[in-house]
Protein backbone atom coordinates (compact mmCIF):
# COMPACT_ATOMS: atom_id res chain seq x y z
CA UNK A 1 0.00 0.00 0.00
CA UNK A 2 1.34 3.38 -1.27
CA UNK A 3 1.95 6.09 2.10
CA UNK A 4 2.22 9.08 -0.34
CA UNK A 5 0.70 11.93 0.99
CA UNK A 6 -2.13 13.80 -2.22
CA UNK A 7 -3.01 17.29 -1.87
CA UNK A 8 -6.80 17.97 -0.82
CA UNK A 9 -7.38 20.55 -3.45
CA UNK A 10 -5.54 18.89 -6.34
CA UNK A 11 -5.09 15.49 -5.75
CA UNK A 12 -0.92 15.99 -6.28
CA UNK A 13 1.27 14.02 -4.43
CA UNK A 14 2.88 16.45 -2.04
CA UNK A 15 5.65 16.49 0.14
CA UNK A 16 7.04 16.90 3.94
CA UNK A 17 7.07 20.87 4.70
CA UNK A 18 7.51 21.46 8.50
CA UNK A 19 5.47 21.14 11.74
CA UNK A 20 2.72 23.29 13.01
CA UNK A 21 2.91 24.74 16.57
CA UNK A 22 1.61 22.05 18.43
CA UNK A 23 4.13 19.32 16.25
CA UNK A 24 1.73 17.87 14.05
CA UNK A 25 3.20 17.89 10.26
CA UNK A 26 2.75 19.89 7.68
CA UNK A 27 2.73 18.79 4.27
CA UNK A 28 3.23 20.89 0.87
CA UNK A 29 1.48 20.55 -2.50
CA UNK A 30 4.58 21.28 -5.09
CA UNK A 31 1.16 21.99 -7.84
CA UNK A 32 -0.82 24.25 -6.25
CA UNK A 33 1.68 25.53 -3.56
CA UNK A 34 -0.77 24.73 -0.79
CA UNK A 35 0.29 23.71 2.83
CA UNK A 36 -2.31 21.37 4.64
CA UNK A 37 -2.50 19.02 7.49
CA UNK A 38 -3.70 14.91 7.10
CA UNK A 39 -6.49 15.30 9.85
CA UNK A 40 -8.22 18.16 9.15
CA UNK A 41 -11.69 17.63 11.13
CA UNK A 42 -12.60 20.36 13.82
CA UNK A 43 -12.46 18.18 16.37
CA UNK A 44 -8.93 17.62 16.29
CA UNK A 45 -8.55 21.27 16.67
CA UNK A 46 -10.94 21.44 19.64
CA UNK A 47 -9.27 22.07 23.14
CA UNK A 48 -12.17 20.93 24.94
CA UNK A 49 -13.57 17.31 25.19
CA UNK A 50 -16.36 15.59 23.01
CA UNK A 51 -18.82 15.94 25.97
CA UNK A 52 -18.16 19.73 25.94
CA UNK A 53 -18.42 19.79 22.54
CA UNK A 54 -22.04 18.24 22.96
CA UNK A 55 -23.29 20.29 25.88
CA UNK A 56 -22.39 23.83 23.98
CA UNK A 57 -24.51 22.31 20.88
CA UNK A 58 -27.39 21.57 23.39
CA UNK A 59 -27.24 25.38 24.87
CA UNK A 60 -27.45 26.68 20.88
CA UNK A 61 -30.75 24.17 20.40
CA UNK A 62 -32.24 25.44 23.85
CA UNK A 63 -31.35 28.94 22.30
CA UNK A 64 -29.23 29.65 25.70
CA UNK A 65 -27.15 32.76 25.37
CA UNK A 66 -23.72 32.77 24.45
CA UNK A 67 -22.04 34.34 27.49
CA UNK A 68 -24.34 31.74 29.64
CA UNK A 69 -22.95 29.12 27.06
CA UNK A 70 -19.48 30.40 27.86
CA UNK A 71 -19.50 30.68 31.50
CA UNK A 72 -21.45 27.55 32.44
CA UNK A 73 -19.01 25.40 30.50
CA UNK A 74 -16.27 27.64 31.74
CA UNK A 75 -14.58 28.36 28.11
CA UNK A 76 -13.56 31.80 26.31
CA UNK A 77 -16.14 33.81 25.08
CA UNK A 78 -14.58 34.18 21.95
CA UNK A 79 -13.66 30.19 21.80
CA UNK A 80 -17.63 29.60 21.99
CA UNK A 81 -18.15 32.26 19.31
CA UNK A 82 -15.73 30.27 17.16
CA UNK A 83 -17.39 27.32 18.38
CA UNK A 84 -20.69 28.45 17.45
CA UNK A 85 -19.68 29.60 13.75
CA UNK A 86 -18.34 26.09 13.27
CA UNK A 87 -21.53 24.39 14.06
CA UNK A 88 -23.20 27.07 11.59
CA UNK A 89 -20.25 26.06 9.32
CA UNK A 90 -21.39 22.58 9.14
CA UNK A 91 -25.09 23.26 8.55
CA UNK A 92 -23.44 25.64 5.41
CA UNK A 93 -25.11 23.49 2.76
CA UNK A 94 -28.12 22.21 5.21
CA UNK A 95 -30.54 24.25 3.64
CA UNK A 96 -29.84 22.54 -0.39
CA UNK A 97 -31.03 19.37 0.75
CA UNK A 98 -34.66 20.22 1.69
CA UNK A 99 -36.70 18.80 -0.54
CA UNK A 100 -40.72 20.06 0.09
CA UNK A 101 -44.12 17.93 -1.29
CA UNK A 102 -47.59 18.45 -1.48
CA UNK A 103 -49.14 22.16 -0.18
CA UNK A 104 -46.34 24.56 -0.21
CA UNK A 105 -47.12 28.14 0.92
CA UNK A 106 -44.87 30.96 -0.13
CA UNK A 107 -44.21 34.53 2.00
CA UNK A 108 -41.48 37.03 2.92
CA UNK A 109 -40.76 38.36 5.99
CA UNK A 110 -38.31 41.48 6.49
CA UNK A 111 -35.27 42.09 8.93
CA UNK A 112 -34.26 46.01 9.48
CA UNK A 113 -30.75 46.82 8.34
CA UNK A 114 -29.22 48.82 11.60
CA UNK A 115 -25.76 48.51 10.71
CA UNK A 116 -24.79 52.14 9.67
CA UNK A 117 -22.60 51.36 6.59
CA UNK A 118 -24.99 49.36 5.53
CA UNK A 119 -27.79 51.91 5.78
CA UNK A 120 -29.14 54.18 3.00
CA UNK A 121 -30.48 57.45 4.26
CA UNK A 122 -31.51 60.59 1.91
CA UNK A 123 -29.30 63.28 1.15
CA UNK A 124 -30.83 65.28 4.58
CA UNK A 125 -29.94 61.94 6.71
CA UNK A 126 -32.94 61.46 7.54
CA UNK A 127 -34.24 57.16 7.18
CA UNK A 128 -36.10 56.30 4.04
CA UNK A 129 -39.96 55.50 5.33
CA UNK A 130 -42.08 52.66 4.19
CA UNK A 131 -40.84 49.38 2.78
CA UNK A 132 -36.97 50.42 1.65
CA UNK A 133 -33.53 49.14 1.21
CA UNK A 134 -33.15 49.47 4.25
CA UNK A 135 -34.93 45.94 5.05
CA UNK A 136 -33.68 42.30 4.26
CA UNK A 137 -36.26 40.20 2.44
CA UNK A 138 -36.32 36.69 3.78
CA UNK A 139 -38.22 34.63 2.09
CA UNK A 140 -39.55 31.03 3.71
CA UNK A 141 -41.62 28.18 1.89
CA UNK A 142 -43.31 26.03 4.52
CA UNK A 143 -45.85 22.99 3.77
CA UNK A 144 -49.06 21.76 5.24
CA UNK A 145 -46.72 19.48 7.70
CA UNK A 146 -44.88 22.35 9.24
CA UNK A 147 -41.29 21.66 7.39
CA UNK A 148 -40.21 24.37 6.25
CA UNK A 149 -36.81 26.44 4.29
CA UNK A 150 -35.50 30.20 4.64
CA UNK A 151 -33.26 32.17 2.61
CA UNK A 152 -31.94 36.14 2.44
CA UNK A 153 -32.68 37.04 -0.96
CA UNK A 154 -32.45 40.60 -1.58
CA UNK A 155 -32.86 43.84 -0.23
CA UNK A 156 -36.51 45.08 -0.14
CA UNK A 157 -38.96 43.08 -1.93
CA UNK A 158 -38.06 39.78 -3.34
CA UNK A 159 -38.06 39.60 -7.57
CA UNK A 160 -38.93 36.60 -9.39
CA UNK A 161 -35.53 35.72 -10.21
CA UNK A 162 -34.36 35.82 -6.21
CA UNK A 163 -37.41 33.34 -5.76
CA UNK A 164 -35.91 30.62 -8.96
CA UNK A 165 -32.11 31.32 -7.63
CA UNK A 166 -32.91 30.68 -4.17
CA UNK A 167 -35.40 27.80 -4.05
CA UNK A 168 -36.40 25.66 -7.19
CA UNK A 169 -33.98 23.03 -5.85
CA UNK A 170 -36.31 22.74 -2.80
CA UNK A 171 -39.28 22.06 -4.64
CA UNK A 172 -40.43 18.19 -5.22
CA UNK A 173 -43.53 16.35 -6.20
CA UNK A 174 -46.17 19.86 -5.47
CA UNK A 175 -49.47 19.58 -5.04
CA UNK A 176 -49.94 23.49 -4.91
CA UNK A 177 -49.32 26.62 -4.05
CA UNK A 178 -50.34 28.96 -1.64
CA UNK A 179 -49.95 32.26 -1.39
CA UNK A 180 -51.00 36.01 -0.73
CA UNK A 181 -51.37 37.40 -4.51
CA UNK A 182 -47.87 38.76 -4.68
CA UNK A 183 -47.56 39.10 -8.23
CA UNK A 184 -43.74 38.52 -8.00
CA UNK A 185 -44.36 35.62 -6.29
CA UNK A 186 -46.94 34.24 -8.97
CA UNK A 187 -44.62 34.81 -11.58
CA UNK A 188 -42.08 32.11 -9.81
CA UNK A 189 -45.09 29.96 -9.67
CA UNK A 190 -46.02 29.93 -13.50
CA UNK A 191 -43.27 27.97 -14.08
CA UNK A 192 -44.98 24.54 -12.27
CA UNK A 193 -47.80 23.28 -13.76
CA UNK A 194 -49.92 22.96 -10.19
CA UNK A 195 -53.03 24.80 -8.80
CA UNK A 196 -52.70 28.67 -7.23
CA UNK A 197 -54.56 29.05 -4.41
CA UNK A 198 -55.14 32.72 -2.79
CA UNK A 199 -55.21 32.41 0.63
CA UNK A 200 -56.72 35.88 1.44
CA UNK A 201 -59.38 35.36 -0.98
CA UNK A 202 -60.01 31.44 -0.24
CA UNK A 203 -63.25 30.11 1.65
CA UNK A 204 -61.54 27.10 2.53
CA UNK A 205 -61.24 27.23 6.27
CA UNK A 206 -58.19 24.63 6.87
CA UNK A 207 -55.82 27.21 4.39
CA UNK A 208 -55.04 30.16 5.82
CA UNK A 209 -51.57 32.41 6.37
CA UNK A 210 -51.59 30.85 10.30
CA UNK A 211 -48.70 28.60 10.14
CA UNK A 212 -46.28 30.55 7.69
CA UNK A 213 -47.58 33.13 10.63
CA UNK A 214 -46.25 31.28 13.06
CA UNK A 215 -43.31 30.50 11.33
CA UNK A 216 -42.54 33.68 11.13
CA UNK A 217 -43.15 34.93 14.76
CA UNK A 218 -40.69 32.10 15.87
CA UNK A 219 -38.37 33.32 13.58
CA UNK A 220 -38.43 36.65 14.95
CA UNK A 221 -38.34 35.84 18.30
CA UNK A 222 -34.79 33.95 17.08
CA UNK A 223 -33.56 36.67 16.01
CA UNK A 224 -34.27 39.15 18.64
CA UNK A 225 -32.60 36.62 21.22
CA UNK A 226 -29.66 36.92 19.08
CA UNK A 227 -29.99 40.71 18.62
CA UNK A 228 -25.92 41.32 18.81
CA UNK A 229 -25.38 38.93 15.48
CA UNK A 230 -23.82 41.05 12.56
CA UNK A 231 -26.29 40.98 9.64
CA UNK A 232 -23.59 39.70 7.70
CA UNK A 233 -24.14 36.35 9.50
CA UNK A 234 -27.54 36.45 9.17
CA UNK A 235 -27.61 33.22 6.57
CA UNK A 236 -26.38 30.84 8.89
CA UNK A 237 -28.48 32.13 11.74
CA UNK A 238 -31.23 31.18 9.11
CA UNK A 239 -29.44 28.25 8.86
CA UNK A 240 -29.85 26.87 11.88
CA UNK A 241 -33.17 27.95 13.04
CA UNK A 242 -34.73 25.96 9.92
CA UNK A 243 -32.45 22.87 11.03
CA UNK A 244 -33.52 23.48 14.58
CA UNK A 245 -37.52 23.72 13.47
CA UNK A 246 -37.72 21.20 11.00
CA UNK A 247 -35.73 18.39 13.30
CA UNK A 248 -38.54 19.02 16.16
CA UNK A 249 -41.41 19.43 13.79
CA UNK A 250 -40.94 16.16 12.98
CA UNK A 251 -41.72 14.94 16.80
CA UNK A 252 -44.80 15.33 18.78
CA UNK A 253 -45.18 18.77 20.25
CA UNK A 254 -47.70 17.24 22.97
CA UNK A 255 -44.78 14.40 23.86
CA UNK A 256 -42.15 15.65 25.57
CA UNK A 257 -40.28 12.52 25.76
CA UNK A 258 -40.45 12.34 22.29
CA UNK A 259 -38.99 16.20 21.80
CA UNK A 260 -36.29 15.55 24.47
CA UNK A 261 -35.40 12.63 22.27
CA UNK A 262 -35.53 14.96 18.98
CA UNK A 263 -32.88 17.05 20.77
CA UNK A 264 -30.56 14.08 21.88
CA UNK A 265 -30.48 13.35 18.25
CA UNK A 266 -30.00 17.00 16.84
CA UNK A 267 -26.98 17.30 19.41
CA UNK A 268 -25.16 13.75 18.07
CA UNK A 269 -26.48 14.34 14.21
CA UNK A 270 -24.71 17.63 14.69
CA UNK A 271 -21.59 16.40 16.81
CA UNK A 272 -21.10 13.91 13.17
CA UNK A 273 -21.66 16.67 10.94
CA UNK A 274 -19.13 18.45 12.83
CA UNK A 275 -16.23 16.35 13.08
CA UNK A 276 -16.74 15.88 9.17
CA UNK A 277 -16.66 19.23 8.30
CA UNK A 278 -13.21 20.44 7.37
CA UNK A 279 -11.42 22.94 9.72
CA UNK A 280 -11.19 25.60 7.17
CA UNK A 281 -11.46 28.82 9.57
CA UNK A 282 -9.44 29.84 12.45
CA UNK A 283 -11.14 32.31 14.59
CA UNK A 284 -9.53 35.48 12.58
CA UNK A 285 -11.15 33.89 9.06
CA UNK A 286 -14.45 33.37 11.11
CA UNK A 287 -14.19 36.92 11.48
CA UNK A 288 -13.47 37.64 7.90
CA UNK A 289 -16.61 35.60 6.65
CA UNK A 290 -18.52 37.59 4.33
CA UNK A 291 -21.98 35.60 4.51
CA UNK A 292 -24.33 37.75 2.84
CA UNK A 293 -21.88 40.90 2.29
CA UNK A 294 -22.43 41.19 -1.13
CA UNK A 295 -26.58 41.77 -0.60
CA UNK A 296 -25.69 44.20 1.79
CA UNK A 297 -23.53 46.16 -0.13
CA UNK A 298 -26.03 45.74 -3.39
CA UNK A 299 -28.04 49.19 -3.62
CA UNK A 300 -30.90 48.73 -6.30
Amino acid sequence: MSNSIYCPTCGQTSIKHGRTKTGVQRYLCPLCKKTFIRDQTPSKGFKQSESVIKRFIGYMIDDVTLDVSARNLSIDHKTALYYRFMIFHALLDYQDDIVLDGSIMIDETFISIREKKYKIQRPDGQDIRGLSFNQLCVITIINLKGLCTAKVSSRAMAQPEDFIRLFNRNLGNIKRFLHDGNPKQIQFMKQYDVDRVNVRKTEDEELSTLIVDSLHSSLKRYLFKHAGLRLKHLQHYLNFFVYRHNQLILADPKNKKERLKAKSDMINDLYKRLKKTKKQMSYQTFLNDKGITDILEKHR
